[in-house]
């Protein structure tokens, strides 16, 4: 669980503190430890779970993302060892999605337009679209190895993650904007809904 830091917006003269990463013991409530999340003052997602005891936090407002290794002691205690920190991924509003090795987000801040971004394992930016397309604070799912994502504005994207970004396969607007509801996005074509061309 990621505790985010008190950082009075607006008032400096105010107290800050460190946001802390605390493992917590599901069946007891009992604290396994924690660390400091340094910048990641801002952690608004959830913590993902990168596998052989991983943990990638990401952060809003141009802080980034911070992989740590959690390591169970001789004392039954745990320890949380920072093995890389960077400001070119993040998400300010949802988790990163992980795939095949690689996260992808949408890295679109207050002030920071990266769009739908790419990292391996090892913290490696792979690749960025920036403003095309413009992905910024919308959503996006994983499904059937295709990521479905909106833009934050009106359109759907239906992607394959790749360490190397091609296009988006399909493109659909979904959200009509005098009346502000979505419309039917998906055709079925036999029997699997697929998104419809421009």
């Amino acid at each position: 669980m990621v505790i985010s830091s008190t950082n009075p917006i607006g008032h400096p003269e105010l107290p800050q503190t460190p946001g802390n990463i605390v493992g917590i013991e599901p069946l007891t409530g009992k604290s396994c430890g924690n660390t400091s999340s340094g910048n990641a003052i801002f952690s608004v997602p959830s913590a993902v779970d990168a596998g052989n005891n991983k943990v990638l936090v990401v952060g809003g407002y141009e802080l980034g993302a911070v992989m740590l290794e959690i390591k169970k002691q001789g004392d039954g205690s745990y320890s949380a060892a920072e093995l890389f920190r960077t400001e070119e991924f993040g998400d300010q509003t949802k988790p990163p999605i992980l795939y095949n090795g690689y996260f992808y987000a949408q890295y679109g801040t207050n002030n920071r337009r990266d769009g739908l971004v790419c990292m391996d394992m090892d913290g490696k930016f792979m690749w960025k679209t920036k403003r095309s397309p413009d992905f910024n604070k919308g959503s996006m799912i994983l499904a059937d190895g295709l990521i479905l994502a909106t833009d934050g504005r009106s359109m759907l994207y239906l992607i394959e993650p790749t360490r190397l970004y091609s296009n988006p396969l399909r493109r659909r607007s979904c959200l009509q904007k005098k009346e502000q509801k979505v419309k039917d996005c998906f055709t079925g074509r036999r029997g699997n809904p697929e998104l419809g061309a421009d």
